[in-house]
């Protein structure tokens, strides 16, 4: 699981930007605001995402991924990291915080598939909040 929202904390922070240089600098900005929110397109009950490969030194974070209150059903993110080689599936509810945990090893790349238990279109809406291991007294979870 810790892989999973790990790697959830890159997608949140490099989304917007198709540019490397530009994803390294909101990874770190990202960080130093303590999180954000993202919008990933569902269709179908179905959403994917994959990360470019980006350096991350070793870097070690905690933190929460929030499923948006407002949405309903069960979700299920799964990750596959292409230089581990791992795979790790989540289940989420709506309004319930999961915390993480993780080490990054020198880099990372990861394909995200998200599902829904509703086979309709929607955005799915995601906090991902970062705590830098204890180094805040805001609660990662709880969305600002």
């Amino acid at each position: 699981m810790r892989l999973v929202l790990t790697a959830l904390t890159v997608l949140v922070l490099t989304l917007p930007s198709p540019a490397r240089g530009q994803a390294i600098a909101q990874v770190m900005t990202g960080i130093r605001d303590g999180g954000g929110w993202i919008a990933i397109p569902i269709v179908k009950g179905h959403g994917t995402f994959r990360t470019v490969t980006l350096p991350t030194a070793a870097m070690s974070l905690s933190g929460c991924v929030n499923v948006w209150y407002g949405h309903s059903g069960a979700w299920v993110i799964e990750a596959r990291e292409r230089v581990l080689g791992s795979r790790l599936t989540i289940e989420a509810e709506p309004g319930v915080g999961v915390p993480f945990d993780h080490d990054f090893g020198m880099t990372a790349q990861v394909d995200f598939d998200f599902r829904w238990s509703e086979p309709r279109d929607t955005t799915l809406m995601l906090w991902v909040g970062l705590d830098g291991r204890g180094q805040t007294e805001r609660d990662p979870c709880d969305p600002w």
